[in-house]
């Protein structure tokens, strides 16, 4: 079976894609800079007394809860979020997408000495 190509993924599934499948709603935009409630640890109680702990940079798709510590790209934030690991999250988002999984082709076997 061969790999998938991850960068290739991140480049055609943005970060905003993403937050739009979690249902997540930034309470403040300050040009590619997103603040909000965390989808992945805060629930309403958590909003008012944290604020907004949850940080996205849009354009170079990362996300950062200050709460829960979770940080990445938009492939992170799916695994965390579905409980999955990342390979298996990375295909469960591609899936939801349409999107066809790209793969990492001609794989050089690795010599052992």
């Amino acid at each position: 079976m061969s790999q998938l190509d991850y960068a290739a993924i991140r480049k055609q599934i943005s970060i905003r894609r993403v937050l739009r499948l979690l249902d997540w709603e930034p309470a403040r935009q300050r040009g590619h800079q997103w603040r909000g409630v965390c989808p992945l640890c805060c629930t309403q109680a958590h909003s008012k007394e944290l604020q907004r702990p949850f940080s996205v940079h849009i354009s170079r798709d990362l996300f950062r809860c200050f709460r829960c510590h979770s940080s990445g790209n938009q492939l992170d934030l799916w695994a965390v979020a579905t409980g999955l690991p990342l390979f298996s999250a990375t295909l469960n988002l591609c899936h939801r997408l349409h999107i066809p999984p790209t793969r990492i082709k001609n794989l050089q076997p690795r010599n052992t000495p």
